[in-house]
């Protein structure tokens, strides 16, 4: 496994991935880039490997610039060295970026299997992102452009594409032969066998993740106010990274304008294995994203999660988290950008135990029947054994 952008510990890449693969008896690797250099065996017996990337701007685009100007040493080239020396027989590779060398690890000499895991469209996740200076914006639409349209044509080397969702599949259909092109959704491998009474519950919602302005961070504070009027001692805890300082500013600005400080709680992002426990500690998940394109067709593990630990959802009213939602009968779904329609929502759920209890019930029912890890992992592992049965019947017909 190798990575760019994601942690050691990712939730899809090591917990689900890394981790499916071990267990069904292939040795894993995950090398990935992080502050400094590391090469451990962590507990589940996965060679953890981090090579050290020096940061010069929180701004990536401003990052690249800088690097390029003053011929700072290429860290995907550094990553192409480890990955050379540890003669894998398949290098799975994660983040657009990694495409730099895609081609490279496909030409090693021991002649290894490669594999690109999508997770997300990168156009459309830059564009969410969008700066307000409008030469900016248009300068880092015209980059990620360039860098798709790079990323479609390099898959074609590659022995197999894996999307987490089927609109990103859709974006690679016209270059690569259809047995090449997986989808292997992100669902989650959570499944308690126990759960805490509805009143010895610590939150009455919770968000988990990465917030920021497209994930409803104000709304969910500014409905936090209107509930109170109606539940005093609401309490609705945010577990995650902000990465914007003046959009966290805002976020605690608020808090402190409305006085909620007992009434919302903002908490450091909780390690993948402990999350299971905190949701558990919730009564209601929350997913309040905007519309941008990304949330349209992209899939929120974090709304799987929440079902299956039993907590009724509050979500945005429309893409795939509303259909996933509704079709199931898991929650309500609401306008995003209506901090009286997600309060009401809540509210309702709070104050209304049959419906509560129903919601309940079908995120726990639609998690263990449909949207588990466990039906996604035999496609991983599949993946695999047919990369290892192709490449022995070319040996044989040699």
């Amino acid at each position: 496994m190798i990575s760019g952008l994601h942690g050691l510990y990712d939730d899809r890449i090591y917990w689900k991935e890394a981790c499916s693969l071990k267990n069904c008896g292939f040795e894993v690797i995950h090398v990935a880039v992080g502050q400094k250099d590391m090469d451990f065996m962590s507990e589940e017996g996965i060679r953890l490997i981090q090579v050290r990337k020096q940061k010069y701007f929180n701004n990536p685009y401003l990052d690249i610039l800088f690097r390029r100007l003053t011929c700072r040493p290429d860290v995907y080239k550094t990553i192409l060295h480890v990955c050379s020396q540890i003669k894998a027989d398949v290098y799975h590779f994660h983040d657009v970026q990694i495409n730099k060398i895609g081609k490279q690890l496909k030409e090693l000499e021991h002649k290894p299997k490669v594999i690109y895991d999508v997770h997300e469209d990168y156009y459309e996740l830059s564009a969410a992102n969008r700066p307000k200076n409008a030469l900016i914006f248009r300068l880092t639409q015209w980059y990620a452009a360039r860098i798709s349209r790079k990323e479609k044509s390099a898959s074609r080397s590659y022995d197999a594409v894996i999307a987490a969702v089927p609109y990103i599949a859709e974006k690679f259909r016209k270059y690569l032969v259809p047995e090449k092109l997986h989808i292997i959704f992100n669902y989650t491998t959570m499944q308690p066998d126990r759960f805490i009474e509805y009143h010895k519950k610590s939150y009455d919602a919770v968000y988990s993740g990465l917030m920021n302005k497209n994930r409803g961070g104000l709304e969910i504070i500014e409905s936090a106010a209107l509930i109170r009027s109606k539940i005093p001692g609401i309490k609705i805890l945010i577990a995650g990274p902000v990465p914007d300082a003046k959009y966290f500013a805002g976020m605690k600005r608020a808090i402190k304008n409305l006085g909620l400080e007992e009434n919302v709680i903002l908490k450091d992002p909780v390690p993948y294995q402990e999350m299971e426990k905190l949701l558990l500690q919730s009564r209601i998940g929350l997913a309040i994203f905007m519309p941008v394109p990304i949330f349209y067709f992209g899939i929120q593990v974090k709304t799987f999660e929440y079902m299956a630990c039993g907590l009724p959802v509050v979500c945005s009213n429309f893409g795939n988290i509303h259909k996933f939602i509704s079709g199931s009968g898991a929650g309500i779904s609401v306008d995003p950008h209506s901090p009286r329609n997600i309060a009401n929502a809540m509210i309702n759920l709070l104050t209304d135990k049959e419906l509560y209890d129903l919601c309940s019930r079908n995120g726990i029912s639609a998690v263990r029947k449909q949207y588990n890890w466990a039906s996604e992992e035999k496609k991983l592992v599949g993946i695999y054994h047919k990369l290892f049965m192709d490449d022995n019947r070319q040996t044989v017909s040699r």
